[in-house]
C-alpha cells in the first residue's frame, strides 16, 4: 500500500475561539495590525462588554459601510502593534475589553457610527480616540466630533462658497453690457421717435 503523508493545515492569521496562537502567528498578527494602524490616522477605542453577537455583527456592518474597520484583539498584542503609530498616544486606554475602530478617510463618519450605535446599544462605550494622528480625544470629544459635518458635506459647502462669487462676478460683468444696450436702445428710439 502507498504511504500516506499527513500535513497540518496552513496556519490562520487569527485562531478560532479558544485556540492558542503560536509565537509566529502572534508576530504575523502584530505586523498586520501595525501596518493597518500606521495607515489609519483616525482611531477610536471602545468597550463592548455585554454586546450580543447579532449586535456586534450589525456594528461591524455599519463600520464597513462607513469605510472604517473594527478589530478586537488582546490588549497586549494591540499595544505591541500600536508602537510607532497614532494609537500609541492612547495606549493607557487599552484595558479591559477593548475594540479598535479605525479609518484613513473620514473621522467624523467613524465617530457618528460609534455614537449612533451606542445610543441603541448602551453596552458599547467609547473610551478614547486619536484624530489626524495627533489629536487625542476623550469620550466627550468623540461625541462632539460626531456632531460635526462630515467630509462630503464640508466639500459641498466649500464648493458652494467657491461657486457663489463666480456666479456673482459673471452677473456683475454682464450688468454694464446690459445697461449699455438699454441706453443705446433708448437713444435709438428717441432718434426714431
Amino acid at each position: 500500500a502507498p504511504e500516506c503523508e499527513w500535513t497540518s493545515p496552513p496556519s490562520k492569521a487569527t485562531p478560532e475561539a479558544g485556540e492558542k496562537m503560536n509565537r509566529t502567528e502572534k508576530q504575523e498578527l502584530i505586523d498586520e495590525l501595525h501596518k493597518e494602524f500606521e495607515s489609519s490616522p483616525h482611531a477610536l477605542l471602545v468597550e463592548f462588554k455585554g454586546l450580543s453577537v447579532p449586535a456586534v455583527t450589525e456594528f461591524r456592518k455599519r463600520m464597513r459601510a462607513s469605510g472604517s474597520r473594527y478589530r478586537v484583539v488582546k490588549n497586549s498584542l494591540a499595544l505591541r502593534a500600536a508602537k510607532g503609530t497614532p494609537l500609541e498616544r492612547i495606549e493607557s486606554k487599552f484595558e479591559g475589553t477593548t475594540g479598535i475602530a479605525y479609518t484613513s478617510d473620514d473621522p467624523v463618519a467613524l465617530a457618528k457610527v460609534l455614537v449612533d450605535f451606542a445610543k441603541d446599544h448602551p453596552a458599547l462605550a467609547v473610551k478614547a480616540g486619536v484624530v489626524s494622528g495627533s489629536q487625542v480625544l476623550d469620550a466627550a470629544g468623540v461625541k462632539a466630533l460626531s456632531t460635526m459635518p462630515g467630509l462630503p458635506e464640508l466639500r459641498a459647502r466649500l464648493l458652494g462658497l467657491l461657486q457663489a462669487p463666480a456666479t456673482q462676478l459673471v452677473r456683475l460683468l454682464g450688468t454694464p453690457g446690459t445697461q449699455l444696450a438699454r441706453v443705446m436702445k433708448a437713444h435709438q428710439e428717441k432718434l426714431e421717435g
